[in-house]
């Protein structure tokens, strides 16, 4: 299923989800694989059989419940029916309502045995499920990683990453989910993030790289020029064609910039003023904390506050890292 996410995390198919099936042999091998592309195009189930023929003993993974319907193209779930399937394994069940399950039981009621892996829908497509429940809202995720003795920066620098390898590979691949990063002012001076995405496969993607400056405007000349691909939020004008006055910096015309620039999912990936903001407007959905095993004895404390916002849903070993889910 990893690789499944991976190759639907290739294509950016807005506003449907994206979408990727493999089908593997009875030895674990691949055989074939399907992606969505958007709109108009086949779903990674027909891509797929279009490419192989499917037979009893293999396994076909595909990162969310086939569906139910047909429009522009043929229900999936019929489709897989005129194949030898047996086995599947599906990423998520489809909260669209055209089939919620059906698909599911349909394939069921025809001898398909199946298994789900939650949460791998809304770890690709995280826009996706509120979408469909008709939020108008962008998905914002926050995510910071941490010291053993809760820091989250180096104030001597003598520490180049917080988190290890497995944590810095998901950082990336949580990137790869949405249309956009945000950072603050402070991370921008201190880090000079590039803020791209560093995955094997995934390096094509582009996302929008977004600063909330905020109202200092002696020192936005300087950062506007060098990072022109970047777009600074402020609360004063500025002759920068990437610098967009929003006039006050709060939580309604914050939304409307999101929207108004077709961001239907956000990253955030600022420090402790950045955060607090988005956690103290209730507009974050999920956030990341990757736990380091590692000190920093001169350095930023982390001061955000977690009670009462979002509870603790998920825990994960990343060798010497621990990754707590909130949600």
């Amino acid at each position: 299923m990893q690789k499944a996410s991976i190759i639907a995390l290739k294509e950016k198919a807005y506003p449907n989800p994206n979408v990727a099936a493999i089908l593997v042999d009875e030895n674990n091998q691949i055989k074939g694989m399907g992606v969505h592309k958007g709109p108009g195009t086949d779903h990674a189930e027909i891509d797929l059989i279009k490419k192989c023929n499917i037979e009893s003993t293999d396994t076909l993974y595909i990162t969310l419940e086939p569906c139910f319907h047909s429009d522009t193209s043929p229900s999936c779930a019929e489709e897989l029916l005129k194949t030898d399937l047996k086995n599947l394994v599906i990423g998520d069940i489809d909260v669209d309502e055209r089939t919620n399950g059906k698909s599911i039981n349909k394939l069921k009621n025809e001898g398909v045995e199946i298994n789900i892996e939650k949460g791998i829908n809304d770890f690709i497509n995280p826009h996706y499920k509120s979408q469909k429940l008709n939020s108008s809202y962008p998905y914002i995720i926050g995510k910071l990683a941490i010291s053993q003795n809760n820091k989250i920066y180096d104030i001597d620098k003598k520490l180049k990453y917080i988190s290890n390898e497995d944590s810095l590979k998901l950082t990336h691949l949580i990137r790869a989910s949405v249309d956009a990063i945000l950072i603050g002012k402070n991370t921008l001076i201190t880090d000079l993030p590039k803020l791209n995405i560093r995955y094997q496969g995934l390096e094509h993607i582009e996302i929008k790289k977004i600063v909330l400056w905020g109202t200092d405007s002696e020192s936005i000349e300087k950062y506007a020029s060098e990072y022109k691909d970047f777009i600074f939020i402020t609360d004063f004008e500025d002759v920068n064609s990437n610098v967009v006055n929003i006039k006050t910096i709060n939580k309604t015309n914050i939304i409307n910039f999101l929207q108004n620039n077709s961001i239907s999912s956000l990253l955030v990936e600022g420090g402790n003023k950045t955060l607090s903001f988005f956690f103290e407007n209730n507009l974050i959905n999920k956030f990341y904390l990757f736990k380091s095993d590692k000190n920093i004895m001169n350095g930023i404390d982390m001061n955000i506050e977690l009670s009462g916002k979002l509870s603790l849903n998920n825990e994960y070993k990343l060798n010497e890292n621990i990754l707590e889910i909130y949600t």
